[in-house]
């Protein structure tokens, strides 16, 4: 990332500012300009006009920014979500992530209106040719036929069934007007005409299995989007019956390369599942180190995705998922738990056997009669500090102190048997050393009492 640290340095090697905003600009428009002229863009394209807008050092680092990534490749598939995910390249930031959208998504709504205007001046060309040679039912089917048979109207699903629908509206406006009430001559002359009128409305064979092709190619697309391959290869199997069926009307190519799409989306979509398993190992990796923001994240991004294709992760692979996700979440606050308690035992532990401690100290220096005066009363002073403390650490003080450790307890997941067990055998052993400590200490008192002058 050596070509990212030069870029705001000039000739001199001083430090210049780069203008990003005004950059990210001219990148935009230039793409809406080009979008405007030709229609809709591949991402490849996008990128390289993108390219040509820049200054020759942001260009070189863009375009090795993009390389390393694969996203220049014309078949390169890019997560709508990547450049505001903490996988994103920490230096990603300002206004280098906002070039980098614009090189990679491009514009907002790119293609979306001129493809809308052209199907609307297409429909609108076609019903005005219906129109002025509609005269009847079968200058209506000759008129519909050439609609129909356009190439931009049968490779356009949505604009076909646009013109299909107004060919049956003027279809029964023309069936109505033949079947208006009139006097008994006319109804006369309606009957003997009744053979001639019988002529229905009908398209010709060319036109109705381009029609049959371009829904399932509509169908097809529908699939393949959302990643579904045994919907994609239920298609492509009528797209071979339809070409068996008429062969002079369905080429072979069409159905070849409806069958390397499905082929080529279905290794799409097992790349995107091992994309997903590893996604799901590093939620795991950082759950158990402790970073809930991160996993629960990307539990939330698995679930959009099981939500929005169900077909690349259905509910049963995204429960299995999350649950060693939230298992490894539950290992970390286990541990955390675990440790808690036992630092809260050892510190009452180390408590108590220093009150132990310093009243034994005492009773055996009495006990071997020290001569030490300073000595003897250090200790004495230590014992009396150590007496108050222990009349503390009554009923009541080992009421909260198991309180204390059932709380720990109750935050524990999975089995806690063998914790409860030792929780248990610590109390006891707490209870005991305060017996012995208040034992010797009576010892003691007994010891003084006995003694010349009470010491």
């Amino acid at each position: 990332m050596s070509a990212c640290r030069d870029l705001n340095e000039d000739a001199s090697g001083r430090r210049a500012r780069v203008d990003w905003p005004q950059l990210v600009g001219q990148s935009a428009e230039a793409v809406a300009r080009r979008v405007a002229a030709s229609g809709q863009l591949r991402p490849c394209e996008v990128a390289a006009i993108v390219l040509a807008t820049l200054p020759a050092e942001i260009a070189a680092w863009l375009r090795a920014y993009l390389a390393s990534r694969g996203w220049l490749c014309s078949d390169a598939r890019i997560p709508f979500d990547i450049l505001d995910s903490p996988v994103a390249s920490p230096d990603l930031c300002g206004g280098r992530r906002e070039l980098v959208r614009v090189a990679v998504f491009g514009v907002a709504g790119e293609g979306m209106r001129s493809d809308a205007k052209r199907r609307e001046a297409i429909y609108q060309q076609r019903c005005a040719e219906i129109m002025r040679e509609m005269r009847d039912l079968e200058s209506l089917s000759y008129a519909a036929a050439r609609a129909l048979g356009h190439p931009e109207v049968h490779g356009n699903p949505v604009l076909f069934g646009m013109l299909r629908a107004f060919i049956a509206e003027r279809e029964a406006e023309i069936r109505a007007r033949a079947h208006l009430p009139g006097d008994a001559g006319d109804e006369e002359q309606e009957q003997a005409q009744a053979p001639a009128r019988k002529a229905e409305f009908k398209l010709p064979l060319r036109e109705r299995v381009q029609a049959a092709l371009s829904k399932l190619q509509f169908e097809l697309e529908s699939h393949l989007t959302a990643y579904n391959e045994a919907g994609a290869r239920d298609v492509v199997s009528r797209l071979g019956d339809l070409r068996r069926r008429y062969p002079g009307h369905v080429e072979q190519d069409v159905v070849s390369r409806c069958e390397e799409r499905t082929e080529r989306m279905a290794r799409h979509r097992d790349a995107f599942r091992a994309q997903l398993v590893d996604f799901a190992h590093e939620a795991s990796e950082a759950a158990e180190r402790g970073d809930q923001k991160t996993s629960s994240w990307i539990v939330r991004r698995l679930n959009a995705i099981h939500t929005l294709l169900p077909a690349v992760l259905p509910r049963e692979r995204f429960e299995e998922l999350r649950d060693e996700i939230l298992q490894s979440s539950e290992r970390q606050e286990r541990h955390e738990v675990l440790h808690e308690l036992v630092a809260r035992e050892q510190a009452v532990g180390a408590e108590v056997k220093r009150l132990g401690v310093i009243v034994h100290r005492y009773r055996k220096l009495r006990e071997e009669g020290s001569t030490e005066p300073d000595v003897l009363r250090q200790a004495e002073e230590e014992y009396r500090n150590a007496t108050a403390e222990v009349r503390t650490h009554d009923d009541e003080w080992l009421a909260d102190l198991i309180i204390e450790l059932d709380c720990l307890l109750q935050d524990l997941h999975g089995p806690r048997a063998r914790a409860e067990a030792q929780v248990d055998k610590f109390v006891n052993n707490v209870r005991t050393v305060l017996r012995q400590i208040r034992e010797e200490i009576r010892i003691v008192q007994k010891e003084r009492s006995a003694s010349p002058g009470g010491r």
